[in-house]
């Protein structure tokens, strides 16, 4: 049976969906008379601007600054403490003012950002200083190496020993020569850091790879890191403990300017990506709190996140923040890697490359308990920040708008928003699971039997 056919405007609706244009009526059909006005030509449309190309697989070279707050200068502060990284960030980056660390000091942070889970859902021992079993976590490094890809790092300080197991899935993994520090951070560590990682890099094994192959490298500064230790040659803040780490964030950054000059120079520099972040903050008396670890405050959980990708334009993300679940979901992304297991973030490289504006995200920073630290958590929503502690036996409440450094607590004060903001911390919370650790001593505040 012949179909009766559709009437011109419908049939056009129909076919624009399958990429048809609506064709413009003749004169006959429009004038039946065939008195036809003079024909004009409308100026055509401008066709929209391509998607710039995204030219995966790219090397990445992951560089963590140990201890390193989010007030730096591409973000307001006055002090002129990173000026290469600074002017480096400027001309080639993306800068999200507003990141976020998983948790407030290394051992619960780096690996997390390294496999893309949050530290209470992750197979983990109970000492402060955490060690992941191998089986149990999926590092990106493993991820890389799987797919045929080369990947390094290189460590300046005990908590990156082969024995604690941060050493899953690479291939060239080195310490620093002459040793390192176990615990306190004494050393001066940037310079013999960037001669190691340019001797990696210098490493022909390590960067002329089969065609399609890229490399993986991560490299941990550790200066910035209490103890804080004046470097001459560079800029005398004072002698408090805030001057003395803003001379060590300048000395860390001469360093970090001379493993970029050099990786500048080498045929592979255009093909390789550079992100740049830190594994906590520091606090300097905000809340009470000096150094790190222990809270979970602005402080010391906000962080620097520079993406430098060959091909994206440069940008200041200002109005949202992101945090560290999302930052090897990215690295994933921009060394093609499959996104299989499937990652609990999403890669940032649509938002980096401007295909997809940034919109507001939920932040969670998750402190699970260990032998020295009992439990935190806390959920950021929009400007609102609400901070559980212990098994969620109390909470804080802070609006970050007005009251960035979390000076006023409203949860007396705003009742209703505080309920608001409960929901919305236990919706969070559900989605992550709390792994029991295995081995370690007793968990504090846990209450009897409890293991995590």
């Amino acid at each position: 049976m012949k179909r009766p056919p559709l009437p011109l405007a419908l049939a056009c609706s129909v076919s624009l969906a399958f990429g048809c244009k609506e064709k413009t009526p003749t004169a006959e059909a429009t004038h039946p008379t065939g008195s036809a006005p003079a024909a004009s030509s409308a100026p055509a449309e401008p066709e929209p601007p391509k998607p710039p190309e995204i030219a995966r697989p790219f090397n990445v070279i992951l560089l963590m600054i140990d201890s390193l707050r989010a007030d730096m200068p591409w973000a307001g502060y006055e002090r002129d403490i990173l000026p290469h990284l600074t002017a480096y960030a400027k001309e080639s980056c993306t800068v999200y003012e507003n990141g976020y660390s998983f948790s407030s000091y290394t051992a619960k942070s780096v690996v997390p950002a390294l496999v893309g889970e949050y530290p209470s859902a992750m197979k983990r021992d109970g000492y402060f200083f955490t060690r992941y079993p191998d089986a149990d976590n999926l590092f990106l490094s493993e991820r890389a190496q799987k797919e045929g890809h080369r990947t390094l790092a290189g460590h300046a300080h005990g908590y990156f020993l082969p024995a604690l197991g941060n050493n899953q899935g690479f291939d060239d993994y080195r310490l620093i020569p002459g040793g390192v520090d176990l615990r306190a951070v004494t050393s001066i560590t940037s310079e013999p850091l960037t001669k190691l990682a340019i001797d990696m890099l210098s490493d022909e094994k390590n960067v002329k790879l089969p065609e399609g192959k890229r490399f993986f490298a991560y490299y941990h500064y550790m200066d910035p890191h209490h103890t804080y230790e004046k470097h001459k040659g560079h800029p005398d803040f004072g002698n408090k403990a805030r001057d003395i780490y803003d001379n060590e964030v300048h000395y860390t950054d001469k360093w970090v300017n001379e493993l970029l000059t050099f990786a500048r120079k080498q045929a592979w520099w255009k093909d390789t990506a550079v992100v740049i972040t830190a594994d906590h903050g520091e606090g300097f008396g905000e809340r009470g709190q000096f150094r790190h670890a222990y809270e979970l405050w602005e402080a010391v959980v906000k962080v620097p996140m520079v993406f430098c990708v060959p091909g994206a334009a440069p940008q200041h993300v200002r109005d949202v923040r992101r945090g560290h679940i999302d930052l090897a979901p990215t690295l994933a992304d921009l060394m093609a890697l499959p996104p299989e297991p499937p990652f609990r973030g999403e890669s940032l490289v649509p938002e980096i490359f401007g295909l997809k504006k940034p919109e507001p995200k939920r932040i969670i920073v998750d402190l699970p308990r260990a032998d020295l630290m009992d439990r935190r958590r806390a959920v950021i929503a929009d400007d609102w920040k609400i901070v559980a502690f212990g098994d969620d036996r109390s909470f804080m409440l802070f609006n970050l708008k007005d009251d960035p450094w979390e000076k006023t607590d409203l949860a007396k004060d705003q009742p209703e928003k505080l309920e608001e903001m409960k929901k919305i911390y236990l919706e969070e919370s559900a989605k992550i699971p709390n792994v029991e650790v295995v081995g370690g001593p007793p968990l504090k505040g846990a209450p009897p039997g409890r293991r995590w």
